[in-house]
């Protein structure tokens, strides 16, 4: 179990240049690129914190179609200063904006990605504490006419394949976020 979680991490500390190199390279050629912080709230469990990119690539559906990646954690929420096990989500992600030319938007979205939970404890090394992550998402999305502004509020639902008891306790299915971005290279 060990000797996994090891792999796991070091799998994913080997991903990040590779998702900084994507992302550099997306947002040299994206006609829209909204950076923010996002606010989740997990149903009966911990408010999340973080930070979320999205952009749209000018010969591809501009605004309409969005990839993102979006990063959680309870360390900048419930688990700031307090005995809440602190977690973490990566998540990329794909949407579709309807009504592209309004300043609003019905929102449809979907993410794939990792959970990650420390337990901290030895005593807690034999509950799982990793799952890969992939939930659908619809929300609304407001982006302000005079302001580089966008709010965008859903709901989404995580789909968890594991069978019980090997899928972590803190990971739950409902959860419910506020992203509030900027928007850089607006057209």
């Amino acid at each position: 179990m060990k000797h996994q979680k090891i792999k796991n991490r070091t799998i994913i500390l080997k991903s990040i240049p590779c998702l900084i190199f994507i992302f550099c390279c997306a947002v040299i050629q994206a006609q829209t690129l909204k950076v923010g912080s996002r606010i989740q709230k997990t149903q009966n469990m911990y408010w999340e914190n973080g930070l979320s990119a999205q952009y749209s690539f000018e010969n591809f559906k501009p605004n309409q179609f969005f990839v993102g990646f979006d990063f959680v954690s309870s360390r900048l929420g419930s688990g700031f200063n307090s005995n809440a096990i602190k977690q973490d989500n990566y998540l990329l992600s794909a949407s579709w904006h309807f009504n592209k030319n309004k300043p609003y938007h019905f929102v449809t979205r979907l993410n794939a990605g990792y959970f990650y939970s420390d337990l901290e404890e030895d005593m807690f090394k034999e509950i799982p504490n990793t799952a890969f992550l992939f939930s659908p998402e619809v929300g609304f999305a407001y982006d302000f006419k005079k302001l580089p502004i966008s709010l965008n509020v859903g709901t989404g639902y995580y789909i968890i394949a594991e069978k019980d008891g090997y899928s972590p306790g803190t990971l739950q299915p409902l959860y419910f976020h506020l992203d509030i971005y900027y928007t850089f290279f607006k057209p």
